[in-house]
């Protein structure tokens, strides 16, 4: 059985693609098989997969799937039963496709920007997903709210302390490492293959691996159901 890894906000601009292409990007690096499915109607996972494949930078180690409705994604899911790492790129609404993936899922990745607006429908995704769990008499998935596009000027700002004691008194886990606002993950995600078929004599696209390393290691460990403390600050 593989590795499911549900990348989920039903808020547009979370950067759920980049967050799963990232995800995709690390397992590949390490020789695991990997799978995306791509369950948005958008088809921005798919739209790089194949724009990578035209400009010669085929993502080495990684499959596309297009699952645009429940059905599809349901026999998506059974059908890559042998792959070592499925990431499900969710829809930008809350729906079927959204909590079938993540109470299928050994990790919910919720991407959130450093904002109560943004923090505010995380929670609530949560909250659905726990009633949807109950409702269904399954476990709630192990789940980490990601920092993304995280700035550095955002560390020790009042907003920041809010959203992370919003996040507290709600009890929602909180991943230590953020991802940062970088120039390199936007061209990524333009076609541009992985982190790892870019130019690694460039020092931006090494900071970006390294981030990205860092962030990755820690959702592995949460989706083995190890925990570790503090968020990004």
């Amino acid at each position: 059985m593989p590795s499911i890894f549900a990348i989920a906000n039903p808020k547009g601009g979370s950067g759920k693609t980049t967050v799963a292409i990232i995800l995709a990007g690390e397992f590949a690096k390490h020789s695991y098989s990997v799978a995306i499915i791509d369950a948005d109607p958008q088809g921005s996972a798919y739209q790089w997969h194949a724009s990578s494949v035209a400009r010669g930078m085929s993502p080495n180690g990684i499959d596309l799937v297009r699952a645009p409705d429940d059905k599809t994604l349901a026999q998506a899911i059974e059908r890559l039963d042998a792959y070592d790492v499925v990431v499900v790129d969710t829809p930008g609404y809350y729906g079927g496709a959204l909590t079938q993936s993540a109470l299928r899922a050994d990790l919910v990745v919720l991407p959130c920007k450093a904002h109560t607006f943004d923090a505010t429908q995380v929670v609530r995704t949560i909250r659905s997903l726990e009633r949807h769990a109950a409702e269904s008499k399954l476990p709630m998935s192990q789940h980490r709210v990601l920092f993304n596009e995280y700035d550095s000027l955002d560390r020790n700002t009042r907003p920041l302390r809010e959203v992370l004691a919003y996040f507290d008194a709600e009890r929602v886990p909180v991943c230590a490492n953020a991802l940062y606002r970088r120039v390199t993950y936007r061209t990524m995600t333009s076609g541009h293959g992985t982190l790892y078929q870019m130019n690694d004599k460039d020092e931006s696209i090494r900071k970006a691996r390294y981030n990205a390393d860092q962030v990755v290691r820690e959702l592995l460990a949460a989706s083995q159901g190890a925990e570790q403390g503090g968020a990004a600050a």
